[in-house]
């Protein structure tokens, strides 16, 4: 196991917030309390036994050379926003009501943790992508490293493609950094990222 442990914690006022919401807009597929609560105890053993299994953390820290400043923790709810990183959030279901699957959940976390770990003492590698990319969407040089190092991570512990590889609904501005790292080449993104710090 990892020295690095990521807790998931059902995120009750947020989670009361967003149902309220959807109640109120006439949403009647929100995800009951004790869904969510379900699905943050097998998040937390599914998550676990990866890690445990392919030492998703240590990679991901090996990856960025970084180590976060803040525990990992990743607050679950129903429904309602997207996952993100800062602060760490994940959803259950997506906004029409589908059910996020294992898979989608393992990448998800992945790339919320390639932001956490590589935003931490490397304002010189950022000063360098928003330079070398300044033409792309900030949405978009943010995402070139992460799906860079998704797909080495990928490659390397499942010996597969990361599933945004191969959707066709991603984003514009994370299609683009998709398509970036397939024309530049994530090893030599990685690279040049850990040149950098």
């Amino acid at each position: 196991m990892s020295a690095l442990e990521l807790s998931f914690i059902y995120a009750y006022p947020l989670d009361g917030r967003l149902r309220s919401e959807c109640q109120e807009k006439g949403f009647d597929n929100y995800p009951t309390i004790e869904e969510v609560q379900e699905t943050v105890t097998e998040w937390q053993c599914f998550w676990t036994e990866c890690d445990d299994k392919y030492g998703i953390i240590q990679t991901v820290s090996n990856l960025a050379k970084r180590t976060p400043q803040r525990s990992l923790e990743c607050f679950v709810f129903g429904a309602g926003l997207n996952a993100m990183s800062t602060p760490f959030i994940m959803p259950i279901k997506r906004n029409d009501g589908t059910t996020i699957s294992k898979e989608m959940f393992i990448q998800t976390v992945i790339h919320e943790l390639l932001h956490i770990f590589t935003t931490t003492n490397t304002q010189n590698y950022w000063k360098l992508v928003a330079e070398k990319f300044a033409v792309e969407d900030r949405k978009c040089q943010n995402h070139i490293i992460v799906y860079a190092m998704l797909y080495e991570i990928y490659q390397n512990l499942f010996d597969k493609e990361p599933i945004d590889f191969s959707r066709n609904n991603l984003p514009p501005a994370y299609a683009r950094a998709v398509s970036l790292v397939r024309e530049i080449g994530y090893k030599e993104l990685v690279q040049e990222y850990q040149s950098m710090v």
